[in-house]
């Protein structure tokens, strides 16, 4: 299969890199003609993918592989011939090639567009790579919970990395996921204020009254923007759960929460006492 005249359909940039002259009827041609066998057409254009900075062009591959990866799950709808599966599972084969990380991250991106559970392992294995973990991320949270225990078998991994363990426990925080309650908790006990809030903010998401305890004495600990985001995570918590363990909360925010500018606090905490 020969994929340069779908290439051509698409535009290259003109003066000071703006593309323009779009000809949406050639690229809705295009785009319809690809779908016809979209998991050939995506492993031939992620062959022409070049790293950015490099010789080379890979603007119209680029956009016909995004452009593909937005409309394929209507396509997927209407035809009901497993297109999206298809097309995706062929984009994460080609995650394992000898390919630039920028390369891999873009792959990534259009795989949060369209993917599902049949690329959440592929994607999965770069929560531990730096430079493509945040994009990794995105993709299995727009997935989806199913993914959550990608980011659990992650953890250990990259406990020694603040960027990519901060990476893993917000996604677990993201999802809500239920399994990961002693994570969150272990999260509080960190010394970066980073790492606690995102402990305190995945328990708010569960709003386990068990852990409230755990959860108040560690919102104690922050400082500054610190201090205020967890006084925010507080009054989340105290809204997801009944009210007679909801006045812990309250009181807490009444008695810790005595400086000046933090009046505003107490005055909506002691309202819901009322």
């Amino acid at each position: 299969m020969d994929i340069t005249p779908y290439l051509d359909s698409f535009p290259l940039p003109a003066k000071r890199g703006i593309l323009s002259d779009v000809n949406k009827e050639e690229t809705d041609k295009t785009i319809k003609e690809v779908m016809r066998a979209p998991d050939k057409v995506a492993l031939q254009l992620v062959e022409r993918l070049i790293d950015p900075g490099s010789q080379g062009n890979d603007i119209q591959a680029r956009h016909l592989l995004h452009a593909m990866s937005v409309r394929i799950p209507d396509y997927d709808r209407r035809e009901g011939t497993g297109l999206r599966s298809k097309f995706c599972l062929a984009l994460a084969k080609t995650l394992s090639d000898k390919r630039p990380d920028r390369v891999k991250a873009f792959i990534i991106r259009q795989l949060q567009l369209c993917g599902g559970e049949e690329v959440i392992s592929q994607v999965g294995e770069f929560l531990t790579v730096p430079g493509i973990a945040d994009d990794a991320a995105q993709a299995l949270i727009a997935i989806g919970k199913k993914s959550a225990g990608q980011f659990r078998n992650a953890l250990p991994r990259v406990r020694n990395d603040l960027l990519l363990y901060s990476n893993a426990l917000h996604g677990l925080a993201q999802l809500a996921d239920e399994s990961s309650k002693d994570i969150f908790i272990e999260a509080l006990k960190n010394n970066e204020d980073e790492c606690r809030l995102l402990g305190l903010w995945g328990l708010t998401q569960l709003a386990d009254v068990s852990t409230l305890p755990l959860f108040l004495e560690a919102d104690l600990k922050g400082k500054g923007y610190s201090r205020i985001k967890s006084a925010s995570y507080c009054m989340q918590f105290a809204e997801k759960i009944q009210k007679k363990d909801a006045i812990k909360i309250y009181q807490h925010l009444i008695n810790t929460r005595t400086l000046p500018e933090e009046k505003y606090l107490r005055e909506i905490a002691e309202s819901h006492l009322k």
